[in-house]
């Protein structure tokens, strides 16, 4: 299934609306928001896994805690000792944004990953500077810098099996959580 641009602003929109926001996010406050039109957190999770789940190179994952974890687990997101961004997560990155832009007051932790060859304190390095990179792009897409923050886990977290090269290019990778 193809991303439908149309669609996706179509519910971020629906989600920004329902919300109770006004032209001024930032003025906002409990008060002058009517009970009818607030969405719970559950809600504005459902509706954003579905404006996601239009996009085929993203893996959504709910959390206990209602934040959702986006991984993007059929893209090569990085080279061997790179932190640029290929083509295929810059467009993953630009899906997500225009469904995410609309969403006021959400949270996103951009968490970076490398395999587990080089030493530790480098892959440390490296995958802080996955994130920042992700982070920065995001930003250039027009997403709150107050709400986005960075983690890079080195070789801790692997997904796929070190030893071989397409486990290790698994493990060179990002992941968002994101809090509503």
């Amino acid at each position: 299934m193809e991303f439908n641009p149309k669609k996706a602003i179509l519910i971020g929109f629906t989600c920004f609306v329902l919300a109770g926001c006004s032209a001024n996010p930032a003025q906002q406050t409990p008060q002058n928001i009517e009970s009818d039109q607030v969405q719970t957190t559950t809600e504005v999770l459902d509706s954003v896994v579905d404006a996601l789940m239009i996009s085929p190179h993203l893996e959504l994952k709910k959390t206990d805690d209602e934040a959702l974890l986006i991984e993007f687990s059929n893209i090569q997101a990085f080279n061997f000792d790179g932190s640029r961004l290929s083509h295929e997560l810059q467009t993953a990155l630009i899906d997500i944004s225009k469904v995410l832009m609309p969403i006021p007051n959400l949270r996103i932790n951009v968490i970076g990953h490398t395999d587990n060859l080089g030493n530790a304190e480098y892959n440390q390095v490296l995958s802080e500077n996955r994130a920042k990179q992700v982070a920065d792009f995001l930003r250039e897409q027009g997403l709150n810098p107050a709400f986005l923050t960075t983690a890079g886990y080195g070789p801790a977290h692997p997904i796929a099996d070190n030893r071989t090269a397409k486990g290790r290019a698994a493990n060179r990778r990002v992941e968002l959580m994101v809090s509503f």
